[in-house]
């Protein structure tokens, strides 16, 4: 739930980025399960997450959210990683954050249950190492994976109101290896790419290529947009990847806005935008919005910048303008799905 300062200030500034702390709470019981919790707001599973009121030690955070969300009481006992989000995050209501987040990891005795006191998720529980649920978030699993890679050095830290460092306060029982499970899912990245020669109306091109195996496909047509090339690669690595946990990786924040930042707010209003005009290449939004929701697996995405030596986004774009290339000079013919027609239907 969005703390009151939180609301308070957005009266004042309304949408305007906001920079703000948070704490992400890695918890283990004595039997070395974990515990998750299934957001409300997107289905996936993930670590329990908050924001640090004003005032309040970001260890008293943690075991806050917790137990707010989860029922579960715990102690942390070692901060992992502190890390600055480096792109921002825009919600379907157009509010924008920054955030400096900091893990913790922490011990929960024995004998608890998981619940979902405050209603932001739908279901919490201890899991095994070896059987995670699914969907799981990406931002869950790549912390699960940086946990099993790089234990760390211990730190001193508040913990209501007292220091807390290595050898304090010790829990009989309490696991003293935090080890961190390796994902029970294997995730797929997949980097994708739209182009245009002359935007608008210049051939373009859309590619997408999967960065373990290095497959690839690419297409386009002799008259489209850098946007609709960009939705169309998103599209296609979608119903190219059926199952199984995808991060795509792209540059374009407008494909990222149009597959998951803005989409729900689209759909809630009849797909509209808020003050009721249209939506530009509805037909795509629509059909990645069909794909995504009905996979077997989560769906995240990441922004890269582009033309700044990412090997895969460099391949995708290299494909996509190829393409547009050759169906300019008449050596490849167009290559649509129906939803990109569509969207480019009048031009």
């Amino acid at each position: 739930m969005t703390p009151k300062f939180i609301t308070d200030l957005r009266s004042k500034v309304g949408k305007e980025r906001l920079w703000i702390s948070g704490v992400e709470a890695f918890v283990q019981n004595p039997e070395g399960e974990i515990l998750l919790a299934k957001r409300g707001d997107d289905g996936l599973w993930c670590m329990v997450a908050g924001i640090i009121e004003p005032g309040e030690q970001p260890a008293d955070a943690a075991a806050r959210e917790v137990e707010e969300e989860t029922g579960i009481k715990c102690v942390p006992r070692r901060i992992a990683r502190v890390e600055s989000m480096q792109q921002p995050r825009i919600y379907p209501n157009g509010d924008e954050i920054l955030a400096l987040n900091i893990l913790f990891c922490c011990f929960a005795p024995s004998g608890q249950d998981p619940s979902c006191p405050d209603g932001e998720n739908t279901e919490s529980g201890w899991f095994r190492p070896d059987l995670l649920p699914s969907p799981i978030s990406q931002r869950t699993l790549s912390l699960l994976s940086f946990l099993r890679s790089f234990p760390g050095p211990e730190a001193a830290f508040l913990f209501e109101g007292s220091p807390f460092k290595k050898g304090s306060g010790e829990f009989e029982g309490e696991r003293k290896d935090f080890q961190a499970p390796a994902p029970s899912l294997a995730l797929r990245k997949v980097s994708t790419d739209g182009s245009a020669l002359s935007n608008p109306k210049g051939a373009m091109g859309w590619a997408w290529v999967d960065q373990q195996s290095g497959e690839k496909e690419g297409g386009g047509c002799r008259k489209g947009t850098n946007q609709v090339g960009e939705l169309t690669a998103v599209l296609m690595a979608l119903r190219r990847f059926k199952e199984g946990d995808l991060l795509i990786e792209t540059d374009s924040r407008y494909a990222i806005g149009c597959s998951r930042d803005w989409v729900k707010a689209w759909k809630k209003r009849g797909w509209k935008k808020a003050d009721g005009a249209p939506i530009k290449n509805l037909p795509l939004i629509r059909a990645i919005e069909e794909e995504i929701s009905k996979r077997r697996g989560s769906v995240e995405f990441a922004w890269v910048k582009g033309h700044a030596g990412n090997p895969f986004n460099e391949a995708a774009d290299s494909l996509a303008s190829g393409y547009a290339r050759s169906v300019a000079g008449g050596t490849k013919a167009d290559k649509l799905p129906p939803e990109a027609r569509e969207s480019l239907r009048g031009m």
